[in-house]
């Protein structure tokens, strides 16, 4: 009996010593690191991102052609640096956000950088005022600049993966009741020029100015179950638009675009989900032709997480309507969506008159590391309306297209994070065309030149590749 108490006494006496040599070693480690800096009475967040891409084409279907070279491989190198804080006072939170977004080489349209820079930019891409409630899921109202992303950007999207991203010179308000937000938005997109001699702007196109606004209600009931309803309307007096542009060009150059929503969504139990439809109606005044367009799009995703390699499956299939050149101008127009999301890594397809279906398996082969493999199709509602990339630049147009057939893309994907703050990204695309897209390139005189002097002809490519990639990162 004594050697069993003898035993359990020194059990306790080891089992104690060592936690306290745990206590005191826990107790000597260093805390971590502050994300935030005192100052004053301020906290202050500094914000560090640089992230640089570069990116490979062969047969790019929206590159040269129409009396410009023939364009068979294009490589681009974009730069993006962001050096940013946000300093918080109470209820008040201030940020400015200095971006300088370069690029390098034959950029293609789906590489443009904003404001009129081919090559470069540099300035704010966020500088506003916000004052807020202590809760957290606060109320706001901000004023400034600021990258604004509605649902899943179909719509109204940051455009992250684009060079310079998005923002909005805008005043946002949310009002946040429980399971309940109230969002409303005023946005301006284009300044009026001339301002005037006062302000000593007086050269370049005259523009009327061009602003949108919004309102959004979202309610969540369950995490699988959210709801989501908003509207957008851009308001266009006037907009630069050469002759001969596309009838999409000429739609958005002047008049009014009214956009209603509905979004239904949710994220649990292995299951993702989205489901949203939109209408649109508005006046095309530059067509003197009213606006009458929808779209909709859903997708449904599940993780196997008991499943060697976590692997995940998502379905997707999307429409939006095209203009049938009849006194209604019936193509649909997204307004502001996300560039790279959910039409392909390509970014030559886009929620206007394109219906889609697609596939997606994604796996974890190693941890903090995901690859993707994903099959699209992609059809013309209608063949003779305009084809749009993601940026919604016009690939190009054939009027008397009798083929609906755009193609099939494949796109193969990694990512991987070695460090929480690093992450490197590569991919690569196929795209084999179909008649409807080897058609509009056609008659985009896109592809391999032949035929003779007197009557030159194009043969188009059967196959587009893209690839690219990628390094970031991103402090915090």
């Amino acid at each position: 009996m004594r050697s069993w108490t003898s035993a359990l006494a020194a059990s306790c006496a080891v089992v104690c010593a060592i936690c306290t040599v745990c206590a005191r070693a826990d107790a000597q480690s260093p805390p971590d690191a502050p994300t935030r800096i005192a100052l004053g009475d301020w906290q202050l967040s500094p914000l560090v991102e640089l992230r640089s891409r570069a990116e490979y084409r062969h047969a790019p279907v929206d590159l040269g052609g129409a009396g410009s070279a023939t364009v068979s491989d294009a490589v681009v190198g974009l730069q993006r640096s962001r050096l940013g804080a946000l300093a918080e006072h109470g209820a008040l939170a201030v940020k400015l956000t200095l971006q300088d977004a370069r690029a390098w080489g034959a950029v293609p349209p789906t590489a443009t950088l904003p404001s009129g820079q081919p090559n470069g930019q540099t300035g704010a891409y966020e500088a506003y005022i916000e004052m807020r409630t202590d809760a957290a899921h606060a109320s706001f109202l901000r004023v400034g600049r600021q990258a604004v992303t509605w649902g899943e950007g179909r719509l109204l999207s940051d455009a992250d993966w684009s060079p310079a991203g998005r923002s909005l010179d805008a005043v946002r308000a949310r009002l946040a009741l429980g399971d309940l937000d109230v969002e409303a938005l005023g946005a301006l997109l284009e300044s009026r020029r001339p301002l005037g001699t006062a302000f000593e702007d007086t050269t370049g196109p005259a523009s009327g100015g061009e602003e949108l606004a919004g309102a959004l209600v979202r309610y969540a009931v369950d995490p699988l179950f959210k709801v989501e309803a908003y509207t957008l309307a851009r308001l266009t007096e006037s907009g630069a638009y050469s002759p001969g542009a596309s009838r999409f060009s000429y739609a958005r150059a002047a008049g009014e675009t009214y956009v209603g929503s509905l979004h239904v969504f949710g994220d649990g139990r292995g299951w993702r989900y989205g489901i949203e439809g939109a209408y649109e109606i508005g006046r095309a005044t530059e067509l003197s032709a009213q606006r009458q367009a929808y779209a909709a799009a859903a997708h449904v995703a599940r993780t196997f997480d008991m499943l060697l390699l976590s692997p995940t499956l998502r379905l997707g299939a999307s429409y939006a309507s095209g203009d049938d050149g009849s006194g209604t101008y019936k193509q649909f127009d997204p307004l502001l969506p996300d560039v790279h999301a959910w039409h392909g890594m390509m970014d030559v397809f886009a929620w206007s008159n394109a219906e889609e279906l697609s596939g997606r398996l994604s796996i974890v082969p190693f941890i903090d590391a995901s690859l993707a493999l994903e099959y699209r199709f992609v059809a013309m509602p209608e063949p003779s309306a305009d084809w749009l990339n993601g940026y919604l630049g016009v690939v190009g147009r054939a009027p008397g297209n009798a083929s609906a057939d755009l193609g099939h893309e494949i796109d193969l994907s990694f990512a991987w994070r070695p460090w929480t703050v690093m992450e490197v990204a590569a991919g690569y695309s196929a795209l084999l065309l179909g008649d409807g897209a080897r058609t509009i390139m056609a008659a985009e005189q896109r592809g391999t030149p032949g035929g003779t002097p007197a009557a030159p002809a194009t043969t188009p490519a059967s196959l587009s590749h893209f690839a690219y990639a990628q390094i970031a990162v991103h402090v915090p």
